[in-house]
C-alpha cells in the first residue's frame, strides 16, 4: 500500500518501504494472529489485515491521537479483522498466543514487551521490532538474545525518495530505520 492511501496526522507512521520489509519479515501468509504493539497510525495492522484476510490483528496503542487516526484507517479500509486496544503494553495486551508480533513503539516498556513476546509468541513465530534510535535497537537486540530467540538479525534501511527542487531533482532522505527480526 502506498503511504498516500492512509489517513495521516502528526502521529508517526511506518513508511511503505520499511513496512514492506517488516511485513515480509513477519511471514504472515500462514499465520492466524498478529499483535501490533505501539500501532501508531495503524499502517502495519491495516496493511497486514488487508493483505492477509485470514489474519486476526490485535493492535495496541496508548496515545489518544494515534487511536483516533488508526480507527479512521480501519474504517476507511472497512476492516473487520482488526481489534484496536487503547492501553499501554504489555499490561493491556490480551493474554493469548500470537503467531507474529510487531513492535513499532514500546512506550519505554521494551523489556516487558520482549518478555511478553517470549511467553506468548508461538514456537516458530516471528518477532519484528522497528527503531530509529540506535540505543533502543541495541537494547532490544540484547533483550531478544537473552530471551532465547533464534535467528536474531538486525538490518538498517535507509530510504530516500526522488523529489523535484527548482529545475532539478534530489533524493530526500527518510529517517534510517533499524529492523530487528527474531524467531521463537
Amino acid at each position: 500500500m502506498r503511504d498516500e492511501e492512509f489517513l495521516r496526522s502528526k502521529v508517526p507512521m511506518t513508511k511503505s518501504e520499511v513496512r514492506a520489509i517488516s511485513i515480509t519479515a513477519l511471514q504472515l501468509s500462514d499465520k492466524q494472529t498478529l499483535l501490533d504493539v505501539g500501532a501508531g497510525t495503524g499502517s502495519i495492522s491495516v496493511q497486514a489485515a488487508h493483505d492477509f484476510p485470514q489474519l486476526q490483528v490485535t493492535a495496541i496503542e496508548q496515545k489518544p491521537a494515534a487511536i483516533a487516526i488508526m480507527q479512521q484507517n480501519i474504517d476507511k479500509f472497512q476492516l473487520t479483522n482488526v481489534k484496536l486496544i487503547n492501553g499501554a503494553a504489555p499490561a493491556a495486551i490480551p493474554q493469548q498466543t500470537y503467531d507474529a508480533i510487531f513492535v513499532g513503539g514500546s512506550g519505554q516498556q521494551l523489556a516487558g514487551i520482549v518478555d511478553f513476546a517470549a511467553a506468548q509468541l508461538t514456537t516458530g513465530g516471528q518477532l519484528v521490532l522497528n527503531f530509529i534510535l540506535f540505543e533502543n535497537a541495541l537494547a532490544a537486540y540484547q533483550l531478544v538474545e537473552q530471551a532465547g530467540f533464534k535467528q536474531v538479525e538486525m538490518i538498517r534501511a535507509e530510504i530516500s525518495k526522488w523529489h523535484a527542487l527548482g529545475p532539478g531533482h534530489y533524493f530526500q532522505p527518510q529517517n534510517p530505520t533499524m529492523i530487528l527480526t527474531a524467531t521463537k
